[in-house]
């Protein structure tokens, strides 16, 4: 059996709070308890009666009849000083007849000191059952409490039970009507103060709109509660589709909905909203209510986009198609000229026409990464769907690019790790990804090794990792590398800003992915990862 610890059960914070509801600890006298007291001294022959409310470290007579002249005036005492206490804490009534025979009372400074022989006391406990307190009566002589006695200070104990729980209660609901009154003004706020449109809608007009809403719509509150106010703020195209979305909710086919409308305001300008919506009863009757959020400026953001999209694709189609005849025909006849065919040109008109050469296939470069990156984002950018020897195309990247690292001094090394498998994918979108990668390590090594290493990866995967010893990328520039036309570099070495941007869209349309590490004078490795072919296609 589990014992309790009196003292427990004092501090028990469900107890002390009920007792504070009551509001009577350290509260004055009041006739109502004084008569009780009175009247329980009287019928059991007793100098004196309290009531006592007793918390964790003190006992309080709210109501004291008959008290020594010692205590004459005292309020309250320590619990050293209390029998009550024992009532609170066993929560049963506590008959002494003979204080000093009692182990629990003989030593109390009651007993010893104010000479109290013998004592009856009853809880004084709330609705809820909490022992606040004591109804007792306590005498100098010893006193052999007769059963008629007990049984009206039980009674007299229920009375002040009760008007202890009266006051209780009182409490608890003057602070629930409080709290009620701080919500409804909180919710009042947020709702006033909402930057969503909030309404309710029964019986073929709004019963309520928030000045959010009126404010949307451009009209005031009393207006759009008024009868037929929704044909004259809603687009004629979308309130057919309005009104079968409310009548559906009203008639409990759907319990929610989300929709997308357009409204109008007095001088005619077109709005949109995203509106949410819910079924409820008021009254009995079937009502709306729902919120709704004006994206009108997104709405317009996203149309001026797509019009500068379409306005930018126009132009990366014209750059494509319209330049690079002309550009084409300029290279050439350069390489005619270069070639010999006509009269034999001098050093230094050669050295000007390798120049025209050269700022030709840069131009055509830049045309070609236009229409990529145009395909890519429009999303019409086709991948093959191959099986591709990944370590076998990387040898042939690197073939074709040595001479161009021995022009800037670098030497270029391929290592293989593992076995690397096929993978499933669009070789000739991987090469572009792998020259993109090595031109670049080549163009910003600095005349430094670079390698190149080839690597199986678990599930079958394959990683291409290209390293280069060069000034490296700062922290803060690496996420700008991605975006496009962003030229960290200069000069020849700078090129259109749209090369690894690209690679790395081609890299996800693959469904690979192209990571960086890099750090100022520390080189850059950038490895393009692709993922495994499926066990089919490798069996």
């Amino acid at each position: 059996m589990t014992v309790t610890d009196p003292a427990d059960v004092l501090r028990d914070p469900a107890r002390l709070a009920a007792l504070a509801d009551t509001g009577l600890p350290d509260s004055g006298p009041e006739e109502i308890f004084d008569r009780l007291t009175r009247l329980a001294a009287h019928l059991l022959g007793a100098p004196t009666a309290l009531l006592s409310l007793v918390d964790d470290r003190r006992q309080y007579f709210k109501s004291a009849a008959g008290l020594p002249a010692e205590l004459a005036g005292v309020r309250e005492t320590p619990l050293s000083h209390s029998i009550c206490a024992h009532v609170v804490a066993g929560g049963a009534p506590l008959i002494a007849g003979d204080t000093s025979a009692d182990a629990r009372l003989r030593d109390n400074p009651m007993v010893t000191v104010f000479g109290v022989r013998a004592y009856a006391g009853y809880p004084v406990a709330t609705a809820g059952g909490q022992v606040v307190g004591s109804f007792c009566v306590a005498d100098t002589e010893t006193h052999d409490w007769g059963d008629a006695e007990l049984r009206a200070l039980a009674d007299l104990a229920a009375v002040a039970a009760c008007e202890v729980e009266r006051r209780r209660a009182e409490t608890v609901r003057v602070r629930g009507e409080q709290g009620v009154r701080e919500a409804e003004g909180w919710y009042r706020a947020l709702v006033e103060q909402s930057i969503m449109a909030i309404y309710c809608y029964q019986d073929g007009r709004f019963l309520y709109v928030n000045p959010k809403t009126a404010e949307i719509f451009g009209r005031g509150q009393a207006e759009l509660q008024q009868p037929g106010a929704l044909e004259r703020i809603i687009h004629p195209d979308d309130y057919p589709r309005m009104a079968e979305n409310i009548r559906m909710r009203l008639a409990g086919e759907i319990p929610t909905i989300r929709y997308t409308l357009r409204g109008v305001r007095p001088d005619g300008e077109i709005i949109y909203l995203d509106v949410h919506g819910t079924r409820t009863d008021l009254g009995g009757r079937p009502a709306l209510i729902g919120v709704g959020y004006d994206i009108t400026d997104r709405v317009r953001a996203e149309r001026e986009r797509e019009a500068a999209m379409r306005a930018r694709d126009r132009f990366y189609a014209m750059a494509s198609h319209e330049l690079r005849t002309p550009v084409s025909t300029v290279m050439l006849y350069n390489d005619l000229l270069l070639g010999g065919m006509y009269d034999p040109l001098t050093a230094a008109q050669r050295e000007a026409v390798e120049r025209s050469q050269s700022s030709a296939r840069h131009l055509l470069d830049l045309i070609n990464d236009l229409l990529d990156l145009s395909k890519l984002e429009a999303g019409r950018m086709d991948a093959r769907h191959d099986e591709v020897d990944v370590a076998e195309l990387v040898r042939s990247v690197a073939v074709e690019l040595t001479p161009m690292a021995a022009d800037h001094g670098s030497t270029l090394s391929l290592e293989l790790e593992g076995r690397p498998g096929p993978v499933v994918g669009d070789g000739l979108r991987i090469r572009q990804i792998l020259m993109n990668l090595l031109s670049n390590a080549i163009k910003f090594g600095q005349g430094l090794p670079i390698e190149v290493r080839c690597a199986a990866e678990e599930g079958g995967g394959v990683s291409v990792a290209v390293t280069d010893h060069g000034g490296g990328i700062a922290a803060e520039d690496l996420p700008r590398i991605w975006e496009d036309f962003v030229q960290l570099g200069s000069g020849d070495a700078a090129g259109t800003g749209l090369g690894l941007p690209i690679a790395r869209r081609l890299a996800e349309l693959l469904g690979g992915a192209i990571e960086v590490v890099s750090a100022p004078d520390a080189g850059s490795t950038f490895r393009l990862r692709l993922p495994g072919a499926p066990a089919e296609v490798q069996g």
